[in-house]
């Protein structure tokens, strides 16, 4: 969650000259029409332009071959297709990409079948992958974990962080030890530290955790020197750098190049990995404005908010951005220098070469799934070009995550994870939002599919408001 809300998702002919390719992707035409996912043992896109992600490069016309869930296969359709498949998809005048991760996550409800719901959310927006930024009270992100693994869950490749720590539950050398220590044996794959803790608790937090080989995410150490900071594995907001830049009160003042520039060599120096999350930025001022949050409310995408987190976010005496505090002068001034100066420092780090990854920090109308292409519009507005956004949300993520050697790019040999677009995401990243179908766990979705997942939460959406609260 950002900081700024604590302040208060073939063929072949037959004997007849009958062309038995056409005749079964007529049949294949025919089921892909269904609302639910197909899965089979062997299928071929054909006439596809692919967007490996190994370059900034589109390969036009192409055939791709997947076989039990990995691509087998990649050539011109200009050569023979040679063997037949189970299922034909025709692809012809849409751009093929790597399916899209998320690395700022968050399922801020305790019910699994609120859960369910946003993984539905991320899956019909071609997110494929996530890292959770933190367990609330009564979840288990392990637990999680294991269910969303499974072969027929829907659901994408779940990466887990345990509890937030902060000066609440860290307050010394003893607890940071003890905490670490219970990653450790639970299997959390990050620690995620929120707030400022004490110098000496936070250092042997750090110690411990490389010990085990623990990475350490999260925000920065306001109280303390940006080097402390940047002895972390990753940063979860590039607000954080902001702040330090700017000191801790509610003002921030104009930063020189040098200052800018010296940070940003801090940053490439210390080989830390920033998630931006500029979209969670950006929508403050929808809500702080009247006429702006009316339209927020009826955007297509808000249909899809959980009923108990409108509530929240809807009611002004909770510290959510509706409230006061956030509509006060001296606040909105400040949030509009923070989203400029967090886009300035944003291009900044990605012209040194500064590992960045999409992450949305979905928070209340700010829905999962659909968050990541609001991000990644971000981070294309902020200056980086649309081939550096869409690299941070696929080969970029999955290298962070370590899930390289099967995800991230296009190529023979990785798993089908992919994305079927109807323009290409490279002359504007916002393409990716015009998904024609998703493959994932081995299953096509086509855009009827899809549509029936977005159906799927929409209508749980509308009963919750039924039920008691």
């Amino acid at each position: 969650m950002t900081a700024l809300l604590w302040l208060s998702l073939k063929s072949q002919s037959d004997q007849s000259g009958v062309d038995m390719r056409l005749f079964a992707k007529t049949v294949v035409i025919g089921f892909l029409s269904l609302s639910s996912a197909i899965q089979a043992q062997s299928i071929v896109l054909e006439g596809v332009h692919l967007v490996p992600m190994t370059s900034e490069k589109v390969i036009h016309n192409q055939r791709v071959w997947i076989e039990r869930g990995r691509i087998s296969r990649i050539e011109s359709m200009d050569n023979p297709a040679g063997q037949k498949a189970d299922l034909y998809i025709d692809g012809r005048g849409k751009f093929l990409i790597p399916a899209l991760s998320d690395t700022h996550f968050h399922q801020h409800r305790n019910s699994i079948e609120d859960t369910k719901l946003l993984f539905k959310l991320l899956i019909a927006n071609g997110v494929g992958t996530v890292r959770t930024m933190a367990q609330w009270n009564e979840q288990d992100t392990i637990a999680i974990r294991q269910w969303a693994a499974q072969a027929d869950t829907i659901a994408p490749h779940y990466y887990a962080s345990g509890p937030q720590l902060n000066a609440t539950n860290v307050k010394n050398v003893a607890d940071a030890v003890a905490m670490v220590d219970m990653h450790q044996q639970r299997g959390y794959d990050f620690i995620k530290v929120h707030g400022n803790l004490d110098p000496q608790a936070y250092l042997a937090l750090l110690e411990r955790a490389a010990f085990y080989k623990l990475p350490v995410t999260g925000h920065a150490q306001r109280h303390l020197p940006l080097q402390y900071t940047l002895r972390m594995h990753s940063l979860a907001h590039i607000e954080e750098l902001v702040v330090l830049l700017a000191g801790q009160q509610l003002q921030i003042p104009k930063v020189t190049p040098l200052e800018l520039n010296d940070m940003v060599q801090q940053v490439k120096t210390s080989g830390i990995t920033v998630t931006p999350t500029l979209s969670i930025l950006a929508l403050i001022p929808e809500y702080t404005d009247e006429k702006r949050y009316l339209a927020l409310q009826k955007k297509y995408e808000s249909q899809f908010i959980a009923y108990g987190e409108y509530l929240w976010f809807t009611n002004p005496d909770n510290p959510s951005y509706q409230s006061a505090f956030f509509k006060t002068p001296q606040m909105k001034k400040y949030i509009a220098d923070m989203i400029q100066t967090s886009a300035r420092l944003t291009k900044a780090l990605s012209d040194a070469g500064v590992p960045l990854l999409v992450g949305s920090d979905n928070l209340g109308f700010h829905i999962a799934g659909f968050s990541v292409h609001e991000e990644m519009q971000q981070m294309q507005k902020a200056g980086m070009t649309p081939y550096q956004v869409l690299k941070a949300a696929t080969a970029d993520s999955a290298r962070y995550l370590g899930r390289q050697a099967l995800a991230g790019t296009l190529e023979v040999g990785k798993n089908a994870e992919f994305v079927l677009l109807a323009a290409n995401p490279l002359l504007d990243i916002s393409h990716t939002k015009r998904i024609e179908g998703v493959m994932h766990k081995g299953r096509w979705y086509n855009r009827a599919a899809l549509d029936q997942l977005l159906s799927d939460v929409a209508q749980a959406r509308q009963a919750e408001k039924t039920q008691p609260q």
